[in-house]
């Protein structure tokens, strides 16, 4: 399948659709926005993108992401500024949605730890019952 530019795709679901191409322009530019929402914010692990697959958010990413903005944060209170204050504000929201996408990555993880060695104690169960 062979993607289809934007400009080719607006008229065509306007005349499908009987819409008018400002229309179908207003709900795909609410899509793309709302795709952009999900893909930056860390709210969610990870976001399902019909024909592109599943995007996941990566522990390393995460913690590379809050080391650098920690470095920022110190910089910032060693040198104050006017404007570092929104700054730095800003910076330390971001490190607490951060630090929420972290826990909730360790969970995860931690769980899907637990199911592997569920599943392999009642293989080795299963195993001994057999013998």
């Amino acid at each position: 399948m062979k993607p289809k530019k934007v400009k080719d795709l607006i008229p065509e679901l306007s005349q499908k659709l009987q819409l008018s191409e400002l229309e179908i322009k207003s709900v795909l530019d609410i899509y793309w926005d709302n795709l952009r929402k999900n893909l930056s914010s860390i709210e969610n692990n990870h976001v399902y993108l019909k024909g592109l697959g599943t995007m996941y958010l990566k522990p390393w990413m995460v913690e590379k992401k809050i080391k650098m903005n920690e470095h920022i944060i110190d910089r910032y209170i060693q040198n104050p500024t006017s404007g570092g204050l929104t700054i730095l504000n800003s910076l330390m929201k971001d490190n607490l949605k951060l630090n929420d996408a972290k826990e909730r990555l360790t969970e995860e993880s931690i769980k899907k730890e637990n199911i592997k060695y569920e599943r392999r104690n009642q293989n080795l169960e299963g195993e001994e019952q057999n013998s």
